[in-house]
C-alpha cells in the first residue's frame, strides 16, 4: 500500500508539474499581453522588418479590443491572470510535497509529513474539480477529475499508508515492564 501510494504521488506531481507550468505560463501570457504586443513591434522595427498583413491585422484586432475594454474588465482580466498564476504556483509547491511524502512513504519515516503531503495532495485535487467543474463546466470538470484520479487515490493510500507506518512503529501496550536485570549469585 505503501509502495503504490508513493507511485501515484509520484505520477500525480509529474502531471502537476506540467499543469502548474502552463498555468503559471498562461496566466503570466494573459496579463502581460500588451507588454507582448509593444515588444513584438519593436523588434520587427529594430530588425527592419515590415510586418505582414496577417499580423498587422493580428496586432490591430488585439488593439481595437484592448481599446473597447472598460477599466473595470481590465481589472478583472489582470486579476484573473493573477488567479491564474497563483493557481499555477499551488501545484508547483504541490509537486515539492508530494514528491517528498512519496520519499518518506517509501523509508518509511515522517508519518505527519506523509498525512501533510496526502491532504494537501486530496485538497488541491478535490478542490480543483469543483472549482474547475463549476466555473468551466461538467465535460471539462469530468476531465480534470480524470487527471486527479492519481492525487486524489494517492493521498487516500498515502493517509492509510502514513496510518501502517504509525502502527508498526508503535510500541505494544500489552507488554509487561521489562524485568530487573539479573545478577550472578556467588
Amino acid at each position: 500500500m505503501r509502495v503504490a501510494a508513493g507511485v501515484l504521488l509520484i505520477i500525480a506531481a509529474v502531471i502537476n508539474l506540467f499543469a502548474g507550468l502552463a498555468y503559471l505560463g498562461g496566466g503570466a501570457l494573459a496579463g502581460s499581453m500588451d507588454k507582448f504586443a509593444a515588444m513584438a513591434e519593436e523588434a520587427q522595427k529594430k530588425q527592419g522588418k515590415e510586418m505582414t498583413p496577417e499580423q498587422k491585422q493580428q496586432l490591430d484586432q488585439y488593439h481595437e479590443a484592448r481599446e473597447k475594454m472598460t477599466p473595470e474588465e481590465r481589472a478583472k482580466m489582470d486579476s484573473i491572470a493573477r488567479g491564474i498564476m497563483g493557481y499555477g504556483l499551488l501545484l508547483l509547491i504541490t509537486v515539492g510535497t508530494s514528491i517528498a511524502g512519496a520519499v518518506c512513504l517509501f523509508r518509511r519515516k515522517s508519518v505527519k509529513f506523509i498525512y501533510a503531503a496526502s491532504v494537501v495532495s486530496l485538497v488541491v485535487e478535490v478542490g480543483s474539480c469543483v472549482v474547475m467543474a463549476a466555473v468551466v463546466g461538467a465535460g471539462v470538470g469530468a476531465g480534470k477529475v480524470v487527471l486527479s484520479a492519481f492525487g486524489i487515490t494517492g493521498g487516500i493510500l498515502g493517509i492509510l499508508g502514513a496510518r501502517q507506518i504509525s502502527m508498526v512503529n508503535a510500541a505494544p501496550a500489552d507488554l509487561p515492564p521489562p524485568s530487573p536485570p539479573m545478577t550472578p549469585q556467588t
